[in-house]
Parts: structure tokens; sequence; C-alpha cells
């Protein structure tokens, strides 16, 4: 079964999972993250992210230019979601995509390929620009 792109504001779940193109959009102030995610509090919706986006947020903040004072924001930023964990179920789901994605031709990273096995894992929807994502099987997506 193909994944959904499912048109703003409806979910099938109470469960978002945010990805890093919005969360970085977030703590860059973008207008448009900012509207997209007050939508979702303000909908009660209940709002994750992964432990991989937090990586990639945590590294992005220990090499920038500021490091001091965006570790804080990032660090305070990942307190207030439910961050999912890679676990055996997880590398499991990560384990089919990357084999489906093969036998298709089709690659995507690593760290995209777990992003989108935990989110499955979890029944959660991924928020995410990323096209990349429309190419794996039972993903719920959501684009922002």
């Amino acid at each position: 079964m193909r994944e959904k792109f499912l048109l703003p504001g409806s979910f099938e779940s109470s469960l978002v999972c945010l990805d890093t193109d919005i969360l970085v959009g977030l703590l860059k102030s973008e207008k448009e993250a900012i509207e997209v995610i007050g939508k979702f509090q303000s909908g009660g919706l209940s709002l994750s992210t992964t432990i991989v986006t937090a990586y990639e947020l945590l590294k992005g903040s220990a090499i920038s230019a500021r490091s001091d004072e965006n570790l804080v924001k990032v660090k305070d930023l990942l307190s207030s979601v439910r961050v999912l964990t890679l676990d055996l179920q997880s590398c499991e789901e990560g384990s089919r995509i990357y084999s489906e994605l093969r036998k298709k031709g089709q690659t995507i990273g690593e760290f995209d390929i777990l992003i989108a096995a935990m989110a499955i894992s979890n029944e959660e929807t991924l928020v995410s620009r990323d096209s990349h994502f429309r190419f794996i099987e039972n993903l719920k997506v959501q684009e922002w």
C-alpha cells in the first residue's frame, strides 16, 4: 500500500511526528512553521519527534556559530515534545523499508529511513516537506 499525503488539517490519528525540517523552521522563527505547529497544538494533537531528529538538531547547534545559545533552544524544544526512540520494532521496519526501496532502485538517506520507521512503528503521521518520504509504503505523511 502506498503512503498517503494528507490534506492540511486532516489526520487519521492524533499523533503527529515532526521531522527535522519543520523543527528547524520553528527554531529559526519561520512564520509558516510556527503557524502549522500552533494549529496542531490548538487542535489537541500530540506532538513528537524522533531520536534521529534530536541528534540532527543537537549536532546542528553544536557546529553553529552560536552553539551555546542554540543548544539551549534545541534542548528546550526537545523537552516540549515526546521523543520516539529507536527500538527493535523500528529497526525491523527500517530494514523492510530499505529492502523495498532497494528493490525499486530508489534510495534515501539512512536517517530518513529510520525516521520513517519510527513514525510507522508508533502509528504516527510524519510532518515533513521532504518529498522522498513519498516512496515509503505505509507511511502517513503531512506536508507543511
